[in-house]
């Protein structure tokens, strides 16, 4: 008889994963999360809690630092406005509205460009012309708008060509083994002109931005 009043105590006290998840239980339309709340619950019981909150916190804290830093967020809406103008400048080239356009690498603008001159527009304003960093900025951003122009879109026309002399070489081969290959892609670089208007969308971004 004490065996099962000890066992009983025990079977008293629940903890709150298991009125978790006879709440869950008693719903019909929560039934099938069962298996998936008891995972995470059952075996760590609060210890998963205690892992979580501080995990969270953490990415809380950083999101909000990072929203804090006015470099930081002059470059991360230079690159998302040059990304988003994408999509419409596709639409008004071929006359198609493709969303997935804002994750092309080339295109009108160049959201590198864009992304590098608002950064370096930002350290400008905010660090001054004569510092040193401002002239490690500029640097990588020219490095950037030549390789843009340069290797870049350079690689692209190489694929271009690949693409079409492989097309015609096995345009009769149906079987062969690269028929039916993953073409190269073609539009990897920028014009001259989409660079300068993404530097241009950047020093823009960076001048208007609220410091």
């Amino acid at each position: 008889q004490g065996g099962q009043g000890g066992q009983g105590g025990q079977g008293g006290q629940r903890t709150a994963a298991e009125e978790l998840l006879e709440s869950i239980k008693t719903s019909s339309s929560l039934a099938m999360a069962v298996p998936f709340v008891a995972i995470p619950l059952v075996p760590f019981g609060s210890l998963s809690l205690s892992i979580l909150s501080p995990v969270s916190s953490f990415v809380s804290g950083a999101f909000a630092e990072l929203s804090k830093n006015y470099v930081f967020s002059c470059g991360f809406v230079g690159w998302f406005c040059a990304q988003t103008l994408k999509i419409f400048t596709k639409w008004y080239k071929t006359g198609v509205c493709d969303p997935m356009a804002f994750f092309d690498s080339g295109g009108m603008p160049s959201s590198h460009s864009s992304l590098c001159a608002a950064v370096t527009t930002a350290v400008a304003i905010h660090h001054g012309l004569a510092s040193s960093l401002f002239a490690v900025c500029t640097c990588f951003t020219v490095i950037v708008m030549y390789d843009a122009m340069g290797v870049r879109r350079h690689a692209g026309l190489q694929a271009q060509v690949l693409n079409a002399v492989v097309g015609d070489l096995l345009e009769d081969h149906d079987g062969h083994p690269a028929s039916g290959g993953r073409k190269l892609k073609e539009v990897l670089g920028h014009t001259p002109r989409q660079v300068m208007m993404g530097g241009l969308l950047g020093v823009l971004v960076g001048l208007v931005f609220p410091h």
